[in-house]
């Protein structure tokens, strides 16, 4: 992905993402990977812009929306953060079928985090439609000190299973723009505009029943 075309592109945050009196483009993004990467900070940095410093394991998904104005479309992204936690996988799979995105995390400092991408990639490509894309974040890039993945790593994982992008950050040291998210907004944008596909408005609610389940940024472009 050539990230100089953002430039090209009005990109304003919407803070109020739930104001329901404007038009919005609605799409499902899933952000997945190991548990303790980080997947729910840098989601609530990004929506939020708060840092927690307190781990608390995610049961299940919890649900976000953000929304973007790009140029004058508003794209309103329904953002699921998954559960890493391996008991409850099986039961998560049904929720790929309609992800429009795949956002896969893993520790830069945790290398057990990015042996599973395989696992992780392999589950999102046969469970989520055809046409979905997948970025690749590596987390915690504050850390490097403790790094047990290098940079040339993560791009080669993304240019061995032709992923969209991949990019190290850290939730802690903040989000430059475009975060993953604005990036997310910016591929929906255009894949629409090029289809030319009319607005969709259908709000995606799915739920399923989990009680039986036991630093600085860098870009790769791929």
């Amino acid at each position: 992905m050539d990230l100089n075309k953002y430039k090209n592109y009005k990109i304003k945050i919407i803070e109020d993402a739930n104001n329901s009196k404007l038009d919005y483009l609605f799409s499902k993004i899933l952000v997945i990977g190991d548990c303790k990467v980080g997947k729910s900070s840098l989601i609530k940095k990004i929506t939020t812009n708060k840092f927690d410093t307190n781990y608390k394991p995610t049961k299940g998904y919890e649900f976000y929306n953000y929304m973007v104005k790009i140029n004058d479309t508003y794209v309103k992204l329904q953002v699921w953060d998954m559960c890493g936690d391996e008991n409850y996988r099986p039961a998560l799979l049904n929720l790929y079928r309609n992800a429009t995105i795949g956002i896969l995390v893993y520790s830069i400092n945790d290398y057990k985090s990015f042996q599973n991408l395989d696992t992780w990639i392999t589950q999102l490509k046969k469970n989520a439609p055809v046409n979905n894309k997948i970025l690749l974040i590596g987390n915690k890039s504050d850390e490097n000190e403790s790094r047990e993945v290098s940079y040339d790593d993560g791009k080669k994982i993304c240019q061995k299973y032709n992923l969209e992008l991949f990019m190290e950050v850290s939730s802690k040291d903040g989000l430059q723009s475009p975060n993953f998210l604005e990036i997310s907004a910016v591929n929906i944008y255009e894949e629409h505009l090029q289809n030319g596909d009319e607005m969709d408005t259908t709000y995606n609610n799915e739920s399923i029943n989990l009680g039986t389940v036991s630093g600085k940024k860098k870009f790769g472009c791929c």
